[in-house]
């Protein structure tokens, strides 16, 4: 069984910012050297999600404005960000408001993705992309990889 594990360090630009990552897992894939196996896409962050999806610029677009939509991240209240009855996660040296980005990670719930290699290609549709997606500003993140197979 071969085995191999990847950390990919990116600095994101911005909140429902989708960036392609495709590419470096084929790479992982085509590293392992695994005929039939699995690789899992994995976002170690609260406020990050592993999405699958096609790179079209119309669902980019519409995907961030759906966001938007479903938790506005100025103009609502969020329990998450009132200081005054929060207890927990304060000991965080960059605390700011961001339920809303709690808010969208918990609805996409997606914190990773598992894909099939068979015969050492990766499972995905002809206009399938995996995305690394930030939910919440610019920081930088991690996106880690692991191919497991024969």
């Amino acid at each position: 069984m071969n085995h191999v594990f990847e950390n990919h360090d990116l600095v994101t630009e911005h909140g429902s910012q989708l960036i392609d990552v495709t590419d470096e897992v084929l790479g992982v894939v085509e590293r392992a050297d695994v005929t039939n196996g699995m690789a899992l896409v994995y976002s170690p962050h609260t406020t990050c999600a592993i999405v699958i999806n096609e790179r079209e610029s119309g669902f980019l677009d519409d995907f961030a404005d759906l966001l938007a939509e479903l938790a506005p991240s100025e103009g609502r209240y969020y329990r998450h960000d009132d200081l005054t009855i929060r207890r927990d996660g304060l000991d965080d040296d960059d605390l700011h408001p961001n339920g809303w980005s709690h808010l969208r990670s918990g609805m996409l719930a997606s914190s990773s993705q598992t894909i099939p290699i068979l015969d050492g290609q990766l499972m995905l549709g002809r206009w399938q992309r995996i995305f690394f997606c930030e939910l919440d500003c610019s920081r930088p993140r991690k996106v880690f990889i692991q191919v497991v197979g024969e």
